[in-house]
């Protein structure tokens, strides 16, 4: 029995006779009572293994039932371990030991210190304390908050308290309240964090000039139960580029997070002057004012604006106030969602005319003011200038499809000539582009799909067999949208090449007139003509040796593909109209007013996956008129380059003929 009892101690006893490589044992120590207890510990260790080898190879094979050939020759089943069994070590139970309160303890605070780090990292990095007027930094929050009755409310029932208890304890805590207002035009009237730190109270400060105005800020929070509060006067060390980098991209957040934000209104007595306010036209006031969920208002003698403890943005009278001054929807100023996710078209210019008549001490700031409205992380680089608008529309179009961030006017970037130089070239354009209803609109009205088709068809009657597969390629495999590579913006455009571009004035040699601009007539293949306006002088020979040339282009626009939807349905109902009614695959089959007997293969291949009827919508839409943009190819084999306008460049196709362009992909600078 003892050379048995020494073989079974060797732990390659056990993958021998299981003969799998993916059986993994760690062999215990163990004592044994008795001949029987023996069997029983290689039976049950055996067992154990088949069940490890269940969860390390296939979980769905069942070993619960492994046999094995003993000494006797006889197949037994293996039983498995109960606490019965002569067997001492871990395996002694399926179920894990039940931790010591110690232990229990340790896992508690060691997730209430995670809750507490959690928190003291999505607040600012500096608070000042309305009770005593100090301010304090993360490790000295931190201490404050280890010292309170909060804390210890949850400390001496640590074992108890669950995660859900300790956010709520913490964030009763760090209630804070944020500080809006406009800065002095004397920079060095404002207290900085050189003025505060190291001092015990901000409450004994006689300077700088405008202590007062971060003073009565703190009594109005302290007041109103807050403990906390920041300004961005003096909670920012700006000597430190980390922190002040940090504090700029992390601000829209911080203002989201506050349980109110205190906007203080220098120059406001009454609802005329709220109107009139500078507060309005300042570029990081506009963050200030979407971010927060809570805002109060108050006047030049700091009483509140109106008398209410409701944020005053939802207030309906201030509402329409702010949205008069704004140009902001009511229901953006308190349901903003930042980001660009899931948005609609148009979005991206509609949030940059918010900030078009504003303006920054800095002009980089034009920039960083946004990075939080549109979801942005980008360096902070002062002295970079205009560059950092460009990179913002950059980082911008890295997150949308959306096509209006390339309908502005105004002043090209010098840096890429597709983005703007400016915010201001995003302000409300005085020529609007008419709202044509779309594929999915026009379906939705009074008009069946039917009788849509017949439209369609009347429409396309004269489109030939080759324009038909040339759509059918395109609505297959459509471009994959812009980019830019090399410093230049690779772009998939409709194209049409300028045959005429001259002066608007005929008299005299080209000038700018008394405002700066100069009017063309432009004329493009299948476009009519249309009349610009530019800030440059343009040459007007054409395809003359070493001259430039010109295009009037279109962006591709995935809009102008029509739902798959609404093609099903037409398709379903236009069918019925078919001399035979034969159907494929759930589309009609080619009708005859398409049929070309050139290209009839090519076009009966394409229709199992594109409808007839699709293309019919798509080049109704291409006939319809659209925003266009003029580019200049100074030489021959050269890059592009965007010409900027005063207004929106709209252009509509000619009567006669219809004609496909197909994309192409033109580099741009």
């Amino acid at each position: 029995m003892n050379n048995f009892t020494s073989a079974l101690s060797t732990r390659a006893v056990f993958a021998t006779e299981l003969h799998s490589p993916d059986c993994i044992f760690s062999m215990p120590s163990f004592s044994i009572s008795s001949p029987n207890a023996l069997g029983d510990v290689f039976r049950s260790t055996l067992n154990r293994g088949s069940k490890t080898a269940t969860t390390h190879s296939d979980a769905s094979e069942d070993h619960s039932n492994l046999q094995i050939n003993t000494t006797s020759g006889v197949n037994e089943s293996l039983p498995t371990v109960t606490s019965e069994s002569h067997f001492e070590g871990p395996y002694t139970s399926s179920k894990q030991q039940p931790l010591s309160d110690e232990a229990k303890t340790k896992k508690q605070q060691e997730l209430y210190d995670s809750v507490i780090d959690d928190k003291l990292g999505a607040i600012p990095v500096r608070l000042i304390d309305t009770t005593s007027g100090k301010l304090c930094s993360t490790g000295e929050l931190c201490a404050r908050f280890k010292e309170s009755s909060h804390y210890k409310e949850v400390e001496t029932k640590i074992l108890r308290a669950n995660e859900k208890a300790m956010k709520a304890t913490v964030d009763a805590f760090f209630e804070f309240a944020m500080f809006s207002h406009r800065w002095s035009s004397t920079v060095d009237d404002e207290p900085t964090y050189d003025h505060i730190k190291g001092k015990e109270s901000i409450y004994d400060l006689e300077t700088p000039p405008r202590i007062d105005k971060l003073q009565q800020f703190c009594r109005v929070a302290r007041e109103n139960q807050f403990r906390w509060a920041w300004s961005d006067t003096c909670c920012i060390d700006k000597t430190n580029n980390v922190e002040l980098q940090e504090s700029i991209i992390s601000m829209f957040s911080w203002y989201r997070l506050s349980s109110v934000t205190i906007v203080y209104l220098s120059d406001v007595t009454d609802e005329k002057s709220f109107r009139h306010s500078v507060w309005f036209t300042r570029g990081w006031t506009l963050q200030e004012l979407i971010a927060p969920r809570l805002v109060w208002f108050y006047k030049k003698d700091w009483t509140p604006y109106i008398d209410s403890k409701q944020s005053h943005k939802e207030d309906p009278q201030v509402v329409n106030t702010i949205s008069e001054i704004t140009s902001i929807d009511g229901s953006v100023l308190n349901k903003f969602v930042p980001g660009l996710r899931d948005v609609g078209s148009d979005e991206v210019k509609k949030r940059m005319s918010w900030l078009s008549s504003r303006r920054t001490a800095k002009i980089e700031d034009m920039a960083y003011c946004m990075m939080g409205i549109f979801g942005v992380h980008m360096p902070v680089m002062y002295g970079e200038r205009n560059n950092a608008f460009v990179r913002l529309q950059k980082e911008i179009m890295n997150l949308t499809d959306d096509l209006s961030l390339f309908d502005w006017v105004g002043e090209p970037s010098e840096l890429h000539s597709y983005f703007a130089s400016h915010p201001g070239c995003f302000a409300s354009h005085s020529r609007s582009l008419a709202k044509t209803p779309t594929v999915s609109e026009k379906s939705s009205s009074k008009f069946s799909h039917t009788q849509l088709f017949e439209v369609y068809k009347a429409f396309t009657s004269a489109i030939g067999s080759t324009i038909v597969l040339n759509v059918k390629k395109l609505l297959l495999d459509p471009p994959h949208g812009h980019f830019i590579a090399n410093g230049k913006m690779n772009i998939p455009l409709f194209v049409h090449e300028v045959t005429k571009l001259v002066p608007a004035d005929t008299i005299g040699s080209p000038a700018l007139n008394h405002d700066g601009y100069i009017d063309y007539i432009v004329k493009a293949e299948g476009l009519a003509e249309v009349k610009i306006t530019t800030h440059i002088l343009l040459p007007t020979t054409i395809n003359g040796e070493g001259s430039p040339s010109y295009r009037l282009v279109r962006m591709w626009d995935l809009n102008l593909i029509p739902p798959e939807d609404i093609v099903k349905k037409a398709d379903e109902e236009s069918g019925s109209n078919d001399e035979d009614g034969e159907r494929r695959e759930g589309f009609i089959r080619t009708p005859s007013w398409l049929e070309k007997s050139d290209a009839s293969s090519h076009i009966a291949t394409m229709t199992a996956a594109v409808s007839h009827n699709a293309v019919a919508m798509f080049m109704s839409r291409l006939r319809e008129p659209f925003v266009a943009q003029l580019l200049i190819q100074r030489k021959s084999g050269g890059p592009y380059e965007r010409v900027g306008t005063k207004e929106r460049l709209i252009a509509e196709p000619s009567s006669g003929s219809i004609t496909f362009r197909g994309i192409k992909t033109l580099s741009v600078r």
